[in-house]
């Protein structure tokens, strides 16, 4: 009786499930959805890059990596490298910020492809519980319908058995997946909530999906991880665009010389852009919180000592967060740091190079970047910044000859601004009047440069300078200390 009892009540469960679940949706529900959803982020994204674009403590950061790389002669090589320079003549193509009439327009297309040649009547291949699936051809991707497809293109999609299944989750919510291929491959799936789009990436699906388009690719043995792309959307001043790492990150390829291999910790979020309205002010908010990355290649020099063993590049992390406000020229980068222990290059056990920043001060600064009454930028951070570079080369140090190294293949770097509440330091340009070459000026604290037993120390008022050629003593670290004039 017991279980009779038992089996009527799974059973009812069962059936109570079944009940519950939500219907199919109709072509024309998943197309309303869709499109404007869609639209509707094409716009307000548009929009909160306009505003982004305005913010005035975004164009004066620009404006301070300029003077600091170009103006401040410190760097020696760094003269006349600004970033502003970099941007202008990198031959890499920079998208602009669409106008107004831009972004509507774009918004419509993609409406008009989703309501009217994507999620039809005419495509609906198969409905099964909660779930519609569609059969997408290249003449209906190919065209928007004033003109026909290009056959090429047609081909080149329909070879792709593209499929999408859009799943009803109730209360609004929409799940489409890409399907490819007769075997339904998932590398990509999208999901649909009143004000948010998520679009996921699974590697594992992604190999599964060019196995079956291009048997004779030569893949990656390893292919893992899962990575989202977010955008959040509540009005055109109020959006947010995140990337995550869902999954760890893991990639490994084998070649006749070795393993190679890619890994990147799960990181939610790993990066984040955020516009929105406060007080009556737009603001404006950068993060980005990347966890341990590896990469790994194998040595491929003569010393048997490390045969068989890869070189490591390991960067325990890197991470920022950074918030404008309009009308305020004053900017924080908080938590600027790389990672929560030691990066490093080495080769099997042997480290090759080391970084190291506050190791001492919880591995992390924040940095204000503000306007002093001169009209100067003023950089100052909390608690200090204290970098710590080594590097030691001497173990892959090769010649044939059976000669001693010709330099010094171990060197200890560090850069230190520190002291009081705030050290800072500000840029100052060069003065031809006087002779000054331009450097960076301690405004309050102690900068100190030290190369292996050498060492520069700054103090308050005073400049460092790339040392002088002319100079009588050297310091041993290629810069000095001298008077801002």
């Amino acid at each position: 009786m017991k279980m009779k009892l038992w089996v009527t009540g799974t059973v009812a469960l069962a059936l109570g499930a079944v009940g519950c679940q939500p219907p199919a949706p109709e072509p024309e529900d998943v197309a309303e959805v869709t499109a404007k959803r869609s639209g509707d982020l094409v716009r307000n994204l548009g929009s909160s890059m306009r505003t982004l674009s305005n913010l005035s403590a975004l164009k004066m950061l620009t404006d301070v990596a300029s003077s600091v790389g170009g103006a401040s002669n410190a760097g020696g090589g760094l003269q006349g490298m600004s970033i502003t320079r970099l941007a202008e003549e990198s031959p890499l193509p920079v998208p602009g910020v669409p106008d107004e009439v831009t972004s509507q327009a774009q918004a419509a297309l993609v409406e008009k492809y989703l309501r009217e040649r994507i999620f039809i009547e005419a495509n609906v291949e198969e409905t099964k519980g909660s779930s519609t699936t569609f059969r997408i051809t290249g003449e209906d991707l190919c065209t928007d319908g004033s003109k026909p497809a290009a056959p090429e293109c047609v081909a080149e999609v329909d070879k792709y058995e593209l499929r999408i299944r859009a799943t009803n989750k109730g209360d609004e919510k929409l799940d489409l997946e890409l399907l490819f291929g007769p075997n339904r491959a998932e590398p990509l799936s999208l999901s649909f909530t009143d004000v948010r789009v998520g679009l996921t990436v699974d590697l594992g699906g992604v190999k599964a999906t060019v196995k079956h388009l291009s048997p004779e690719t030569k893949l990656p043995r390893v292919m893992v991880g899962r990575v989202e792309l977010a955008l959040t959307s509540r009005g055109p001043q109020d959006l947010e665009f995140q990337t995550s790492i869902l999954d760890a990150l893991s990639v490994e390829w084998d070649t006749v010389s070795g393993t190679y291999a890619f890994s990147s910790a799960k990181a939610t979020p790993l990066t984040e852009l955020k516009v929105w309205q406060m007080n009556g002010a737009n603001w404006a908010r950068v993060a980005l919180n990347l966890g341990t990355t590896e990469i790994r290649a194998p040595y491929s020099g003569t010393k048997p000592e490390f045969a068989g063993k890869p070189y490591v590049g390991s960067l325990s992390g890197l991470s920022f967060a950074m918030e404008a406000q309009e009308g305020s020229e004053a900017l924080t980068i908080a938590h600027l740091g790389l990672g929560e222990a030691q990066s490093y290059v080495a080769v099997g056990d042997h480290k090759l190079v080391t970084a190291d920043l506050n190791a001492l001060s919880g591995r992390h600064f924040d940095l204000n970047v503000s306007k002093g009454t001169d009209g100067r930028a003023v950089l100052s951070v909390r608690p200090e910044f204290d970098l710590s570079v080594f590097t030691d080369m001497e173990p892959l140090y090769e010649d044939e000859a059976g000669g001693q190294p010709t330099s010094n293949l171990r060197t200890n770097f560090n850069v230190r601004l520190s002291g009081g509440d705030a050290p800072s330091v500000r840029p100052v340009p060069a003065n031809e009047s006087t002779g000054f070459p331009g450097g960076l000026q301690v405004v309050s604290g102690e900068l100190s440069v030290t190369v292996n037993d050498s060492r520069v120390s700054v103090p308050a008022t005073r400049c460092l300078v790339k040392e002088s050629t002319t100079s009588e003593s050297t310091s041993g670290v290629g810069f000095e200390a001298r008077d801002c004039q």
